[in-house]
């Protein structure tokens, strides 16, 4: 390291020796002892980053190096004019810290490249869809099935849960019924009952009427909710071909598994 560096390093109130440091890291060290090394590390952030680097690893204390001598007659034999160069210890801190820096690093690329997890994708697209069936206009309320109105209205108010023995009557009574099949599908999904959901959607989607299309999205997000992404992918292919729904979110999410 520049000596004028680690001249600046050790310049806040007198140079820091290495008992202190180990005293600092340990928790030992006496009221000044601690107040200088933090005042050190004030001075210098990159001497803070060399601590808080040991203190991440679980380090107490500087590892004690074994004596230069000893260690020297270890290497095997240097070309003349080779030089050894000793650490300071806060060459060896700054080392350390590199190193913890270096890790932290290789963490965040890992979980930068990871794909977002079905959980997180389903957060992202889901939406509630709202009753979109009028329970006051006369002609439309009074043509319905008076338990499927009454379900309807516990949806309406997100009261899914109390939305569904009214449901289970309507299908009961009309079992042919796309509406009621896809309101209580989408009841399901709002109290995290994917399976049941994708049984009502299911039936939906492979008819023709108003709600097919609406369907058949909301049966791809609870197929991935599930974790079943192959399946997924291969529904959402088929989807972007032939249906207008949410067509662009569909386009989305595939290139995002």
């Amino acid at each position: 390291m520049n000596k004028n560096i680690l001249n600046d390093l050790l310049n806040t109130q007198g140079p820091i020796s290495e008992k202190d440091l180990n005293a600092y890291l340990d928790g030992s060290a006496p009221a000044d002892v601690r107040h200088h090394v933090e005042n050190s590390m004030l001075d210098n952030p990159l001497y803070a980053e060399a601590v808080e680097g040991y203190q991440e690893m679980g380090l107490s204390t500087i590892p004690e190096l074994e004596s230069f001598s000893d260690f020297k007659k270890k290497l095997p034999a240097l070309d003349k004019g080779a030089k050894i160069i000793r650490l300071t210890p806060v060459q060896k801190l700054l080392r350390v810290a590199a190193v913890a820096a270096g890790l932290l690093l290789a963490v965040f690329a890992y979980n930068a490249f990871q794909p977002p997890s079905p959980d997180s994708l389903y957060a992202d697209f889901y939406s509630h869809y709202k009753n979109d069936i009028s329970l006051l206009r006369r002609g439309d309320a009074d043509s319905l099935n008076k338990d499927f109105k009454e379900a309807l209205g516990y949806y309406a108010t997100g009261k899914f849960t109390e939305s569904m023995p009214g449901f289970e009557k309507a299908l009961v009574a009309e079992p042919q019924n796309d509406a009621v099949h896809f309101f209580t599908g989408m009841a399901c999904m709002e109290m995290d009952q994917y399976g049941q959901a994708v049984e009502h959607l299911n039936i939906v989607k492979n008819n023709s009427g108003t709600y097919a299309s609406k369907a058949y999205w909301y049966t791809i997000l609870a197929t991935l909710k599930a974790g079943d992404v192959e399946t997924a992918k291969a529904m959402l292919n088929d989807y972007i071909e032939k249906v207008g729904y949410k067509k662009q979110d569909a386009k989305k999410l595939l290139e995002q598994l």
